[in-house]
């Protein structure tokens, strides 16, 4: 088990976030479209909803719904991996290749630094429904 630093888990969330916005506010994009283990975090919490909700840091997950982001060990390359839906009267091919590269430059901005260079990223996209 590997144990995460806390620049480590920042940044990753940063990459998470970055992703998400750049991907929800592609025109054609209806929304981002939750995994099958999002679906499942998310019943389990309603059931086993049993005091108050917590706020603050311990309350955050890092986890953004319809987005998957890792890095290989290493300055390897980001890949990220995105599900989505696309509204109705869009073509899925036409949304998809405006995704990735808006996604790509989001990420390397958010994790652009002064005198670096820009990260590289790897971007899927995948259409999962027309709505």
């Amino acid at each position: 088990m590997s144990h995460v630093r806390n620049g480590d888990a920042q940044q990753h969330a940063t990459v998470l976030r970055a992703a998400a916005d750049a991907a929800k506010d592609t025109p054609g994009v209806a929304f981002l479209r939750p995994g099958l283990g999002d679906l499942l975090r998310g019943t389990v919490a309603r059931t086993a909803a049993t005091g108050p909700r917590r706020s603050g840091p311990a309350a955050r997950d890092s986890r953004v719904t319809g987005v998957r982001a890792d890095r290989g060990p290493g300055p390897g390359p980001w890949r990220i991996r995105v599900h989505l839906a696309v509204r109705r009267g869009h073509r899925a091919l036409d949304v998809a290749r405006a995704v990735r590269p808006r996604i790509t430059a989001a990420v390397q901005e958010a994790l652009g630094t002064a005198g670096e260079a820009a990260p590289e990223v790897a971007v899927t996209v995948t259409v999962t429904d027309i709505t």
